[in-house]
């Protein structure tokens, strides 16, 4: 061969070597790509059981990795590296492997050996200070974290977006150690979006600052940030896990088991997911079937002090927090578990951390507080724990020392919002005032609710603390805090309540109870003016009922209990709700009962829960006596679960007691009419009368629904074909009433309407009507008989029983008042005017007691009520109680000083109970206003 030919030649096998390169770079890139969006059996088919180079080796262990092949992964790449000459990136993917598994020993021996290679190796950097943070060696781990800052400092460029990803991880972990929080602008706004101008489909640099925003609470950012993962792959069981553990933050229960089941369907080994799990069995108080769950996560990394973290929380939900057995040495389950997590690792932080959080998961606050003030203590590194044990201790009411713990986490991590938000309730509370009873400490803005807290205070020593305490059969160790929020601060008093409960902006409800205190929006600071008696009473006996079961109480449990105490009437729209979901097999049972507070589909739900939880209790003192709740509670307080107590306590099946429940419920409902007809859309009405023109009952709803779209001609003609079809058809002859009216005929339109209410039909529209037209002739007994029908037939319908009520006003039948007021007003738990006015009337009639309960009732709906304490002062002075008479006066004119009468009623009052200095400056005050007021001149002169 010339030399000229072996130059071509050279030249010619050169370029094929370039042209293969060129081809395998491509291959690879491609293989990654496919990676980065989830389509990892396309990786493992392309790359086949033996690949060739070290790239392809990596892609595919991670690809079975993901899919939950951890063996198949671990074996793939150890297996190469045996056969071939290994890389630092090789190397630092088997201690990946081994890491994620528990092999510590192991990883740290592929660490050191990846970065003998290459020390710059940043999964490798980044493992060994993992590595030393999981077994104790703090501080190693933080100058391995501090590494990755100096290495993005000292170079110019990155081309690899996995470097820069673990820098970015070594970052959040380094910033969080040295509170360095400014570095959580820097990750989100500029080294984390470089990773993906870098690689657009490294989600895992989304899945990152979803992270980082969760970890603040602002879900807002970190659901946008998980969807951008999401688009590049929706086939990553790792965002799936975080979504999961969002949602459970959020209580959407069900949410976070679909999800979690999303990604254990391609993970099946995925921890984190398998954590969610566990975690949503603990939210939904069912311990041991999260102790079953955690047990397999252990199984997955027997050195994950999370997942044993919430093992424990779940044996410590299920059994006590008792670390031995009462009547032995024998250590419980969680004894055994807290030996051995001391055994094998050298700090415990992260472990005591989990076992705090699964403890405030199921409300074992005093439990959560204990542990995670261990964690705070034995790795103060991690910044979550002080706002996990500052937001426990707000719920103990430990307010001082959660202030000390909150400022630091707050200086640790300023951008966490729950932190930020419950300090400046803290601020707020500290412009607050404080009376103290004997068993209750109640804070109350002193500008706008001090009226409310001194009645509330005599209200709950008075009538609340001795019912519910003797009733339940437990007196809470120490005073209960009750705190009261009003606007302040351009903030409503309810997103102060809510603040203050969840550290977050919104919660359902006016009054929440944490076990030892209560937390309230002022009745002056909502929309709706509520009973606050009735939710103190409410509120009080949730103190109680967490108490004395050691905080293990269902929540369906105490909220019937609660609603037993709250009122002696229940809502009216509870039966007919009852009866619709009877109806519609669509009633709640034990096992799903407590969604319907934690989670409601819709309102229907909630009342729904509320509804059934309080005749879950009816029927259980009906069935096994009227000992049978404090059975239950002495049971709960044992760790005995509820269907242990049916099984062990009450002797019946599960299944039994759910049918007789059923059973029970029904008999409830027994007389409740439910509407049979089907609510029929307009097309199809329209079909139903065009393949059926006599069907009259159709016709009419077609001519009512064309009436309310003033459609009039069509609407007469429909009427007209349904009284065709059926002459006494009351919707028809409603209809054409209607009509009548609209041309001025009223005599035929009250002819229309008096047949179709005197149909044997009932006809709602046309019964009412009519009444209404009977009121305005001032006919008011025919007017009666009709309302009297409609609440006949209707009896879950108050609006009936409120018209008969105008009725009885106009007629001014005060007789039939006081037997129809108690009826409405036990629905109307708000109403203030009923009860002013049954007020009045005993007054008339010198029933002293009953007037001043009826007074007072008001007091409990609006203390700023200035007739209701007047009325109450003349309650008490028929009763010759002439101090609390004066006081109640003296309230009323402080509520409106121009109706002088009452403070001079005051005055007078004590005067002859010899207070005559309190009588001096209440005239003095009343000349203010009125220089030339008698009474008053008189009692200063004598």
């Amino acid at each position: 061969m010339t030399t000229r030919h072996a130059a071509i030649a050279l030249l010619a096998f050169t370029f094929a070597l370039s042209t293969f390169g060129f081809a395998i770079a491509a291959d690879v890139q491609t293989l990654r790509t496919n990676l980065q969006q989830g389509r990892y059996a396309e990786v493992v088919a392309q790359i086949g059981e033996s690949p060739t180079d070290v790239k392809s080796v990596i892609l595919l262990s991670r690809s079975l990795d993901s899919q939950g092949k951890r063996d198949e992964a671990l074996a793939a790449i150890t297996s190469f590296a045996k056969d071939n000459q290994p890389t630092a990136a090789l190397l630092a993917e088997v201690a990946r492997l081994q890491f994620e598994r528990g092999q510590w020993k192991e990883a740290d021996e592929a660490v050191k050996r990846s970065l003998a290679l290459d020390d710059s190796q940043t999964l490798a950097r980044w493992l060994r200070a993992e590595l030393a943070r999981v077994q104790g060696d703090l501080e190693s781990a933080q100058a391995g974290y501090e590494w990755f800052v100096d290495y993005y400092n000292e170079q110019d460029n990155f081309d690899s977006a996995e470097d820069l990803y673990y820098i970015g991880q070594a970052a959040s972990q380094y910033a969080r150690w040295t509170r360095n929080s400014g570095q959580f602008q820097f990750l989100v706004n500029d080294l984390y979006p470089d990773v993906l101008k870098r690689d657009p489909n490294y989600w895992q640099a989304e899945l990152a600052m979803a992270q980082l925003f969760a970890e603040k609470y602002n879900m807002a950012e970190a659901a946008k940030h998980l969807n951008k993962a999401l688009a590049i792959n929706a086939n990553s069981a790792d965002i799936y896990a975080l979504k999961g553990e969002i949602e459970l933050n959020g209580y959407d229960v069900d949410a976070a088991l679909r999800t979690a089941e999303l990604a254990l369907g391609i993970n099946p080994q995925h921890i984190k997911a398998k954590q969610v799990q566990g975690k949503a069995k603990l939210t939904d108080f069912r311990p041991e079937q999260a102790i079953e769950i955690f047990h397999e996560v252990v199984k997955l990394n027997p050195n994950n002090q999370t997942s044993k973290g919430y093992l424990a929380s779940a044996m410590l939900a299920a059994d006590g927090g008792e670390l031995t057995q009462t009547d032995s040495d024998e250590p419980t389950r969680l004894g055994e578990l807290l030996t051995q997590v001391g055994q094998a690792h050298k700090n415990q932080g992260e472990f005591y951390a989990a076992l705090g959080s699964g403890s405030d998961i199921v409300r074992k606050y005093p439990d959560a507080a204990k542990y995670l003030a261990q964690a705070r203590k034995q790795m103060p590194q991690l910044i979550r724990v002080h706002g996990d044990l500052g937001m426990v201790l707000m719920r103990m009411g430990e307010e001082e020392t959660a202030k000390e713990v909150l400022d630091e986490a707050f200086a640790a991590d300023p951008f966490n919002v729950r932190v930020k938000n419950t300090l400046e309730v803290l601020d707020v509370l500290a412009t607050y005032e404080t009376i103290e009873t004997d068993h209750f400490v109640i804070r109350f803005d002193p500008s706008k609710d001090r009226l409310l807290a001194v009645y509330m205070s005599r209200f709950l020593e008075e009538n609340v603390y001795p019912k519910v305490c003797q009733g339940l059969g437990y007196t809470p160790k120490e005073k209960s805090l009750i705190e009261i929020f009003n606007q302040a601060k351009n903030t409503s008093g309810h997103g102060w309540f809510s603040a203050r409960m969840v550290g977050l902006p919104y919660i359902g409800t006016v009054g929440a109870c944490a076990g030892k205190m209560i937390a309230m929006a002022s009745p002056d600071a909502v929309p709706n003016p509520y009973n606050w008696a009735h939710v103190i009473r409410h509120e009080f006996v949730h103190v109680v009922n967490l108490q004395q079961t050691d905080f293990n109480i269902p929540h369906w449990f105490t909220e019937a209990l609660a609603v037993s105490y709250e009122s002696e009437q229940r809502p009216p729209e509870w039966q007919t709700l009852l009866a619709r979901r009877l109806a519609e097999d669509r009633v709640f049972n034990l096992d799903t009962i407590n969604y319907g507070f934690i989670r409601p589909s819709d309102q229907d739900d909630w009342t729904m829960a509320y509804c059934q939880a309080y005749y879950y209790s009816q029927f259980i003192q009906q069935k096994f006596g009227d000992d049978a709740l404090a059975r239950m509670l002495a049971a709960y307080h044992n760790y005995q679960t509820t269907d242990e107590i049916l099984q062990d306590v009450f002797q019946i099946d599960k299944a039994e007691f759910e049918k007789e429940y059923v059973a029970f419920l029904k008999q409830e409902v027994t007389g409740i009419k439910l509407s049979t007809d089907a609510e029929q859309s307009f097309a199809e009405l329209y079909q139903t009368v065009e393949e059926n023109p006599q069907d009259a009952d159709a016709q009419a709803q077609l001519a009512f629904i064309y009436l309310k779209r003033k459609a009039l001609p069509d609407a007469r003609d429909h009427a007209k074909k349904a009284l065709a079809a059926d002459k006494d058809q009351p919707l028809a002859h409603y209809v054409q009433g209607r009509l009548y009216l609209t041309i001025g005929d009223n005599d035929e339109a009250i002819a229309e309407f008096e047949t179709a209410a005197g149909s044997d039909r009932f006809e709602r529209n046309a019964v009412a009507l009519l009444a209404g037209l009977r009121v305005k002739q001032k006919r008011f007994d025919d007017a009666l008989k009709l309302y009297q029908r409609g609440a006949d037939e209707e009896p879950g319908q108050l609006d009936w029983q409120e018209s008969i009520l105008r009725i009885h006003l106009l007629k001014k039948d005060n007789v039939a008042l006081l037997e129809l007021i108690p009826q409405i007003a036990a629905q109307k738990h708000h109403d203030v005017l009923l009860r002013k006015k049954m007020a009045e009337i005993l007054l008339q009639q010198e029933s002293w007691e009953e007037a001043a309960r009826w007074a007072y009732e008001v007091i409990g709906i609006q203390v700023t009520d200035a007739d209701a304490h007047a009325l109450l002062a003349q309650a008490y002075r028929g009763q010759n109680k002439r101090d609390l008479a004066a006081r109640e006066f003296e309230v009323a004119g402080q509520l409106r000083p121009k109706t002088v009468s009452w403070s001079v009623e005051a005055a007078e009052l004590y005067k002859q109970i010899e207070n005559n200095e309190k009588a001096l400056k209440l005239a003095q005050r009343v000349l203010e206003i009125d220089p030339e007021n008698a009474a008053a001149k008189a009692i200063l002169k004598d």
